[in-house]
């Protein structure tokens, strides 16, 4: 069985999609039977450019699933169905992945078709929404699971954005900062220690530790094609997912927004696919892949088992040693009280906040750590230049 992308005529529309097929035969009965006059029929995996092919490696973001979601939610809402939902949704979208995704979906619901099967079989939608609709069997609420969806996924959207904002910026300050240091002493402080050299006197200690430090850098930027050919040799063991997420851990500021960031999509993705009747372990099952720390995600599937055989999530949660008691703790509550779906929301809201906090705070002490390091950097440009300078202006006046 392959996938084949195809683009045709719908009532006097352009329509594209992809669908499932052994054979390009059988796609074109398919649109036959659709009422679709096909344009052009491709094999996935037949790119007509290799930028496309990296282009469809990643799935779409959560921002433009979220904007779909939130506007299929608006559409039904207005009491249209949901097969024309998608149709007009998936002609406004510029993606052409989504756009395709969406009419395939709604070429199968007009088959007959659960939509969740139908979401899941795209592979670009999230499990937790997929299941929210497998629970939503006979269709009520439809389109409060489409809002709850998009929002979700605006969240995540808006925190990720926010997080690699605060990693970029002091990066890329701190970045050209070093770049035009080791301009300025690979060419500009060399000529100068030249001159000096020539009338015969000794290079300040300022200029030589700064040319000293400059003929380092270059020989690790020509040794730059052989470190690299090693790192890729050896990448699966320098790269492995474990060491990288135990680097990330342990940063200054990122490894607590990070997991401030997963306590609040764990409690959320949680209280979503609950409060739409998936069973608890399945939800458990789905909140657990929402976690970005190897650790912790490993940890709460080797207890899966264990939220089978009916064990409080919070006892587990409690051995991990990982969760705050504060998190621990509410949840605990939610458990005793029966409000298990209101408390995760709850907790979901100060973990979100708690992120956000973070982060202006590191964006906040960013500011003057990125302006301290430039004034540094200046710092010892303006001296390793103008103590030669001053070497030479006094040896000009004898």
């Amino acid at each position: 069985m392959a996938e084949f992308f195809f683009e045709g005529i719908k009532e006097g529309k352009r329509v594209k999609g992809k669908v499932s097929a052994s054979q390009k035969r059988e796609v074109l009965a398919r649109l036959k039977a659709d009422g679709i006059v096909p344009v052009e029929i491709r094999e996935a995996t037949r790119r007509r450019f290799l930028f496309k092919r990296e282009l469809h490696l990643r799935k779409p973001s959560e921002e433009d699933l979220s904007f779909v979601l939130l506007q299929i939610g608006v559409l039904l809402e207005s009491g249209m169905p949901l097969a024309h939902s998608l149709q007009l949704v998936a002609q406004q979208v510029e993606d052409q992945r989504i756009s395709g995704a969406l009419l395939s979906v709604k070429a199968d619901i007009e088959r007959g078709e659960p939509a969740s099967s139908s979401f899941r079989k795209t592979g670009l939608f999230p499990d937790f929404f997929c299941e929210m609709l497998t629970a939503a069997e006979t269709g009520e609420n439809l389109e409060r699971i489409f809002s709850m969806a998009g929002h979700h996924l605006e969240t995540v959207a808006d925190l990720k954005g926010r997080i690699l904002n605060a990693v970029i910026y002091p990066a890329v300050v701190i970045g050209f900062s070093f770049i035009a240091l080791f301009i300025a002493l690979k060419f500009v402080v060399p000529r100068i220690a030249g001159i000096l050299e020539g009338m015969g006197r000794d290079l300040p200690l300022m200029t030589r530790l700064v040319i000293l430090f400059a003929d380092g850098v270059s020989l690790l930027f020509w040794s730059l094609p052989f470190l690299v050919l090693v790192a890729f040799i050896f990448r699966k063991r320098i790269f492995k997912a474990q060491n990288i997420d135990r680097v990330v851990t342990r940063l200054p500021g990122i490894g607590k927004i990070r997991k401030f960031f997963d306590l609040s999509r764990f409690a959320y993705t949680l209280h979503l696919t609950l409060s739409s009747a998936v069973p608890l372990t399945r939800a458990y099952d789905i909140a657990t892949s929402s976690i970005s720390s190897l650790k912790l995600r490993e940890y709460l599937k080797s207890r899966r088992d264990d939220v089978e055989r009916g064990v409080n999530i919070s006892e587990i949660l409690k051995g991990s040693g990982e969760f705050p008691p504060l998190f621990i703790n509410l949840f605990e509550t939610g458990e005793n009280s029966g409000e298990l779906e209101r408390m995760l929301s709850l907790i979901a809201d100060i973990y979100r906040r708690e992120s956000l906090r973070m982060i202006n705070l590191w964006t906040r002490m960013i500011e003057p750590v990125s302006i301290l390091i430039i004034g540094t950097v200046v710092g010892i440009i303006a001296l390793s230049v103008i103590l030669p300078l001053t070497e030479v202006t006094s040896t000009i006046g004898r």
